[in-house]
């Protein structure tokens, strides 16, 4: 059943700058707003700022590792994910006052199971069904969370997204469209999804999705509840090639962007 399509709304961003950063760090928002910094080049490092203190997470259970990289935040806590050889490592870290804790939860074949971006959920395939898990648990001890795929067609071309028990699914398109497929499956489609120049922010503590198109410096916002799209304009600073979000808390948008002049992250209020 179609349910709603894209639509254009005349409203627009202006960012005030928040800080500067001495590299291109990875900044994570958490749910009560504190921001992790994360250098995913060896040596690995993690920190947050408390009361006005740097606070670094202990990385010994990455030592040895070759590659790591965020995958997604849900609550207050962070998770990230190692690879060394055909396993993948998943582990967490969550500040708690003054110590900044990380910690492994579990490994995993590579040939096992499939990955989502930037998100800490893998799934594993069978025949017509996807079983989707957190990186807390094995789906050899568990049950995942079941979703029918049959009725989707050319799967490979969407980008998945997991948020509160319904699987979303974005492709680019030159027809908009909203289409609930069933119970527990949506799919997005629309020009401004080419998943070269966008990313998608689904936080678990909102009930709204966000899809940012920095070529087109637009921010797509799709309610979950009503599911009905809106769009928002925004301007970059001059020269910036490269725009993420950090977060979106209590109305207020944290992204950062990239340019010659290094990274810089900046807020806006949202409408």
């Amino acid at each position: 059943t179609k349910v709603g399509a894209l639509q254009s709304v005349k409203k627009s961003l202006i960012f005030e700058e928040l800080e500067k950063l001495s590299k291109p760090l990875i900044c994570i928002q958490l749910e009560n707003g504190t921001i992790l910094y994360f250098d995913n080049v060896k040596p690995f490092e993690l920190f947050a700022i408390k009361d006005g203190a740097r606070v670094n997470a202990d990385l010994k259970p990455l030592e040895g590792e070759f590659d790591c990289s965020f995958r997604g935040e849900i609550g207050n806590i962070a998770y990230f994910c190692t690879i060394l050889g055909k396993v993948w490592r998943f582990s967490f870290a969550i500040l708690i006052q003054t110590i900044l804790a990380n910690q492994v939860l579990q490994n995993m074949k590579t040939s096992e199971i499939s990955l989502f971006n930037n998100q800490p959920y893998y799934l594993i395939e069978l025949a017509k069904k996807w079983s989707i898990y957190h990186y807390s648990e094995n789906y050899n001890d568990t049950n995942g969370e079941n979703f029918d795929i049959s009725e989707i067609n050319r799967l490979s071309k969407y980008e998945r997204k997991y948020h509160r028990g319904i699987l979303y699914l974005f492709r680019e398109h030159s027809r908009a469209s909203l289409q609930k497929v069933n119970g527990n499956i949506v799919t997005v489609e629309g020009p401004l999804l080419d998943p070269d120049v966008t990313s998608i922010y689904a936080p678990t503590h909102s009930g709204f999705i966000y899809v940012l198109n920095m070529e087109h410096n637009v921010l797509i916002v799709l309610d979950t509840t009503n599911l009905t799209v809106s769009q928002i304009s925004y301007d970059p600073p001059a020269d910036s090639n490269n725009h993420s979000i950090v977060g979106i808390r209590e109305g207020i948008l944290t992204m950062a962007f990239d340019g010659v002049w290094g990274r810089h992250l900046a807020t806006s209020k949202m409408p």
